[in-house]
Formats: C-alpha cells, sequence, structure tokens
C-alpha cells in the first residue's frame, strides 16, 4: 500500500510519499534553494511541499512562475488536484487587467513571468504579497529574461526563492549567473 503526504495542505491520498522528494523540500524550506532533479521525477511535487509549508505558517501568499502558458496551466491544475485550499489563481497574458487583478488576490497563483513583470511595473501585484516565490525552468534566469528582471526586486528581501530545473547550464558563468540572480544559498539534488 503506498504511503502518501499528510499535511493539512495537501488533500489526503493524492501525492505519495517519496523520501528524496522530502528531503529536497526540507533544504528549500530553510534557505533559498535551487532544486536540480531530471524530469519526471517531481520537482512540482517539492514545490508542493515546500507551498504547503509556508501556507501553514501564514505568512504570506506564493508565487509560481512557468516560462509557458502551458506549464502554468499544468502547475495550476497539479495544484488544484492536490493542495486543500480553494484560493489558488491562474494569471497569464490572454486574462484581461481586470480578471489578473483578481486573481492575484490569491494565497498562491501559478504565473508566467512577461505578464507577471508587466503588472509589477503597472503596480497590479505587489512583491510585498509573497513570502514563497518558485522559477520553474530557472536555467532560464540569464541575460533580459523576465526572471531575471522580477528575482531583482526580491533583492534585500525576506521573500524565500526556490528555484527548479532538469540541469544546470555546463557554462560556468551561465550558472553562477542563476545563482546570483535568484540568491540561491544551496543546490540541492538527487
Amino acid at each position: 500500500m503506498a504511503d502518501y503526504i499528510q499535511h493539512k495542505f495537501v488533500k489526503p491520498n493524492t501525492v505519495e510519499h517519496r523520501e528524496y522528494q522530502v528531503s529536497l523540500a526540507e533544504q528549500a524550506k530553510s534557505e533559498n534553494c535551487l532544486i536540480v532533479l531530471p524530469t519526471g521525477l517531481g520537482k512540482t511535487t517539492v514545490a508542493l511541499h515546500v507551498i504547503a509549508h509556508y501556507l501553514s505558517l501564514g505568512v504570506g501568499g506564493v508565487l509560481f512562475l512557468a516560462p509557458t502558458r502551458v506549464l502554468t496551466n499544468q502547475h495550476y491544475d497539479f495544484l488544484k488536484n492536490n493542495l486543500n485550499l480553494e484560493d489558488i489563481g491562474l494569471v497569464t497574458g490572454e486574462d484581461s487587467i481586470e480578471k489578473r487583478r483578481k486573481n492575484w488576490s490569491n494565497s498562491v497563483i501559478c504565473a508566467t513571468p512577461e505578464i507577471t513583470r508587466n503588472d509589477l511595473d503597472r503596480e497590479i501585484v505587489s512583491l510585498d504579497q509573497f513570502s514563497l516565490v518558485i522559477f520553474d525552468e530557472a536555467h532560464r534566469t540569464v541575460g533580459d529574461y523576465a526572471y531575471s528582471a522580477i528575482a531583482s526586486r526580491f533583492v534585500g528581501k525576506k521573500t524565500r526563492i526556490i528555484g527548479m530545473t532538469a540541469t544546470l547550464p555546463a557554462d560556468k558563468e551561465k550558472a553562477t549567473e542563476i545563482i546570483t540572480t535568484l540568491q540561491i544559498a544551496s543546490v540541492a539534488q538527487r
């Protein structure tokens, strides 16, 4: 019989307990962390552990960024199916400003980076509402990509930052840029 995650913010009997995911999540709870885990091994489940922890602290909302609408929708669906929480929002460029304004008020928000950056510029959303920000496909945090602009706004704030990627770039300079831009204190990998 499968062993499932038991947490007040995780729906019962929905997410199997895998020790390596729990271990990676524990590291990410205590410091800004880059989670490096091959495709298919559950980076989103690791994020779920950390999200549930931050929700239980009651210290602010969660922003889960993904580079495409498809990925953002996948994360939204995963969280809707597994988080024991109703106010989960989805924010993409397909939404009107009115709809985005409403969705930004949710406790957990899945969003694309371009619209997040634009809505920050428009002051539709405030960084201060987030205690945790997750950057999926964190290897994209280089150059003038929207992730870099968003991450730079968190410098000096107490917001926990989690990056997730299947692989770090082999180019040491790019890897260092990602780690520096996201203010990463540790790299957690299996």
